[in-house]
């Protein structure tokens, strides 16, 4: 990573309930590991310093799962589950004597690979001080949108149950992993409203404040959607162990 400091805050402290398992949403097995333990696995590369895990349901289960391979995670607990933009908010005490980039990621996401996360980061590395990664895929209808002005710049992202007919029709979407300056990154937190269709504090909301501020957002695309496959189901856990036989 050179000489520029990475720290990394994975989200992962959902119940994940539309899975109906008695087990946590990061500790559902995929290829004979748990889910968080294969994101765990394509950041090591990175040397991110510090590694921070947002945990919430089931945390003592999760940290115990995961310190045999990792003794080195710090761990952040989300009592609640107020929202994306919560439950980053949680790491700021743990990120207090870190400046330098700060990568956001998702604890359920299996198949990120390595190169993306490093594009992301050398995205952020260009001047800007919030990116999102994003992709196109027909079959992701429920995702966030990804709204652009006129002239291809970003301007916000909003999510499904908050987005028009118009904003629905949009085909690139919000991929749930971004890069920030971190300083600006809790400034943007802390101004969230929890004024939405699910109540609650969305990271997404981050992108329009810091443009609002006068900050320069970009958005990263990625080619292989499968790379941002999200598990929230058996049906997309069974799928999963599908695209494991060909990418893990």
């Amino acid at each position: 990573m050179g000489e520029r400091s990475l720290a990394v805050v994975a989200l992962a402290a959902g119940k994940g309930t539309r899975l109906n398992s008695s087990l946590a949403k990061v500790l559902q097995p995929l290829a004979g590991r748990p889910l968080l333990h294969h994101v765990l696995s394509t950041l090591e590369p990175l040397h991110p310093d510090p590694l921070i895990v947002v945990v919430g349901y089931q945390a003592d289960r999760v940290k115990s799962a995961f310190f045999k391979d990792w003794p080195h995670l710090q761990y952040v607990i989300q009592e609640e589950q107020l929202g994306t933009g919560h439950a980053a908010l949680q790491a700021e005490k743990a990120l207090q004597d870190f400046s330098g980039d700060l990568l956001i990621v998702c604890g359920d996401m299996p198949f990120i690979t390595t190169q993306s996360l490093q594009r992301l980061v050398d995205e952020r590395r260009k001047g800007y001080v919030g990116v999102v990664m994003t992709f196109k895929d027909s079959e992701n209808a429920d995702f966030g949108r990804i709204i652009r002005a006129s002239n291809g710049d970003l301007l916000r992202i909003v999510e499904h149950k908050d987005a028009t007919v118009e904003e629905k029709k949009v085909d690139e979407f919000n991929a749930g992993v971004y890069c920030f300056q971190k300083g600006l990154l809790f400034e943007a937190l802390k101004n969230l409203e929890t004024g939405n269709a699910q109540n609650e504090y969305y990271l997404t909301d981050t992108i329009e404040w810091l443009k609002k501020m006068g900050h320069a957002v970009s958005a990263l695309m990625i080619e292989d959607s499968q790379e941002v496959f999200g598990i929230n189901s058996q049906e997309d856990l069974a799928r999963a162990e599908q695209i494991a036989k060909s990418h893990l």
